[in-house]
């Protein structure tokens, strides 16, 4: 069994990049990763997820997936492709309906041909069923994340104790986010239990009023910053789920889902070097 929260080395030989909600458009990461010169044999790439769907080429950023510098977590269409392919994984009655996933741009599944069947069922689907929930990079100040949606804790009743005993003087909030220690010491049953929030929440997103938000111009462009920009005890969180015309800095959280898919004057397949945004973001 995969686990939940899969964790990597700083890279000291290269660098690493960040890319927002792909969904399908394998064309445009190609252009992006011709921009900033990759370079396979030292740089890595990390998805936040969502490769697939709604864009032309779905089974080519799955393909991805075999690349040892190409690192992924789960998302929700992840979660729906899976759920379709493998009824019996089925949870929870929103995932019963396979139109949730065919209406949500998973109609391509079904356009396949023959080899394109073999090839999702016996190679792809295994690698997507081993996405972890969450990605941790590096120690100390270089550490970051990378997760789907938000870092939040999940079901209160079933975590809730876990969390508990982690503080003898704090009573635990249900819906409070997660810090690094937390991750750190998290088992991975009650990991499990937060899923929800990891890859379907917009709560943190929407805590980000653009109306409270401070507009300022950053290395990867226009950048919403809200009053609490971080939070105590997390490091750098990459996030995508809810498109936006900006990126968006709340809670430690840095929400890069440019919509690529929507392929609009407003919209982009976000890329981002993390050891050129990550020191600028720092002294915010």
């Amino acid at each position: 069994m995969q686990p939940l929260h899969k964790r990597l080395p700083s890279n000291t030989n290269g660098r690493d990049f960040i890319v927002g909600d792909m969904h399908g458009c394998y064309d445009l990461f190609e252009v992006e990763l011709e921009k900033v010169s990759f370079d396979p044999a030292c740089d890595r790439v990390i998805s936040v997820g969502d490769l697939i769907d709604r864009g032309p080429n779905s089974l080519a950023c799955l393909r991805l997936l075999k690349q040892p510098w190409f690192h992924a977590v789960l998302g929700n269409h992840e979660i729906m492709l899976l759920n379709y392919a493998y009824p019996a994984l089925r949870s929870c009655p929103l995932l019963q309906n396979d139109d949730l996933f065919l209406k949500n741009g998973g109609n391509w599944v079904e356009r396949l041909d023959d080899i394109g069947q073999t090839e999702l069922h016996y190679q792809l689907l295994p690698l997507v069923a081993a996405l972890p929930f969450v990605i941790s990079v590096g120690e100390g100040s270089d550490r970051y994340h990378v997760v789907h949606s938000e870092l939040l804790t999940g079901d209160p009743e079933l975590n809730t104790r876990f969390f508990a005993q982690q503080s003898i003087h704090e009573k635990p909030v249900p819906d409070r986010i997660l810090t690094d220690a937390d991750l750190d010491s998290c088992p991975e049953d009650v990991l499990g239990t937060m899923h929800d929030a990891m890859v379907w929440g917009r709560r943190v997103f929407k805590a980000a009023k653009p109306g409270q938000a401070q507009a300022v111009d950053s290395p990867a462009g226009r950048l919403l910053v809200s009053r609490k920009p971080w939070h105590p005890g997390l490091s750098l969180t990459y996030a995508g789920h809810t498109p936006a015309y900006q990126l968006r800095l709340h809670a430690s959280h840095l929400f890069l889902d440019r919509g690529a898919f929507k392929r609009d004057a407003n919209s982009c397949l976000q890329l981002l070097c993390h050891q050129h945004i990550h020191p600028w973001l720092t002294g915010l």
